[in-house]
């Protein structure tokens, strides 16, 4: 995570969104009066909204969990698709 200040950004705001796309990072600007903003790419955003979606209610963040757990147990299954039907 990246800091600047709202007048550096405003000075070299191509080279800093250039920087936050290209390192998919976060820049949190400071302003005057704790007025501080945050600079994100809508990927990143948007992978965020995801996430707060999907850990929304407490019976699909458990699903989730015991998912992630059974997959680092190595107790996945693999089941091919077929789409063309």
């Amino acid at each position: 995570m990246k800091t600047a200040t709202i007048s550096d950004f405003r000075a070299n705001m191509k080279e800093r969104l250039k920087e936050i796309e290209d390192d998919q990072d976060i820049l949190i600007l400071s302003g005057p009066k704790k007025r501080d903003f945050v600079v994100l790419t809508l990927d990143q955003y948007n992978a965020m909204e995801e996430t707060a979606y999907l850990l929304s209610t407490q019976a699909n963040a458990q699903r989730l969990l015991e998912s992630m757990a059974q997959d680092k147990a190595g107790e996945t299954l693999m089941k091919e698709i077929n789409l063309d039907k």
